[in-house]
């Protein structure tokens, strides 16, 4: 299952309710959509924005990384996203409500339904561990800043708000870890080797 706009969506709505004060409000909503639509655009086959790179095990050959065979991980670690908001001028219960909800959310998302492919450097068939090592936080702050504003409107705390959670959710997302097989022609022994991935 590959994140999708609604998939994401749907899990920022399901985590509204995780910090100290619950966002049941109309507001909330049109929030999580352009959370959604940012982060969907920004991240998804876009290698320059999120990207992983891991390290394959098994028999020598060529092979990929197929999207179905493999898992996202994502700790819902509020505390990255709570400094990012403060370090944008962001702070206080409320702040650090909206932190928890969106580290929740996007954590939930991407291990629900995130996946990745790639290519695999002398591996034809074996198992694959990778890391997400690329997450570019200032494209994502600028994308957010659009889709932000088409959800919202523009308010005083809008940059405040898209500066923080651009950088937070960035910042969330490089502790992700992935597995996934290997799969491709064999034509050897054993072998490891590098794999580059980006995720779908």
């Amino acid at each position: 299952m590959a994140l999708t706009v609604p998939t994401l969506y749907q899990a920022l709505l399901a985590s509204r309710f995780s910090g100290g004060f619950p966002f049941a409000g109309v507001p909330y909503d049109a929030l999580a959509l352009g959370i959604a639509s940012g982060v969907v655009q920004w991240g998804i086959g876009q290698p320059t924005n999120l990207a992983l790179t891991g390290w394959a095990t098994g028999i020598a050959g060529a092979g990929t990384i197929p999207a179905v065979s493999s898992r996202l991980l994502i700790p819902s670690t509020a505390s990255v996203v709570v400094a990012a908001l403060s370090g944008a001028g962001m702070k206080g219960p409320l702040s650090l409500s909206l932190a928890t909800a969106v580290a929740m959310g996007i954590a939930q998302g991407f291990t629900a339904s995130g996946q990745y492919w790639g290519t695999v450097a002398g591996v034809g068939t074996g198992t694959d561990v990778s890391r997400i090592t690329v997450a570019n936080a200032p494209a994502l702050v600028g994308i957010l800043e659009s889709t932000l504003r088409s959800s919202l409107g523009s308010g005083l705390a809008t940059s405040m708000m898209t500066q923080g959670l651009g950088n937070g959710i960035a910042s969330l997302l490089l502790q992700g870890t992935g597995t996934a097989s290997v799969v491709g022609v064999v034509s050897g022994g054993p072998a490891s080797g590098t794999t580059n991935s980006v995720v779908t």
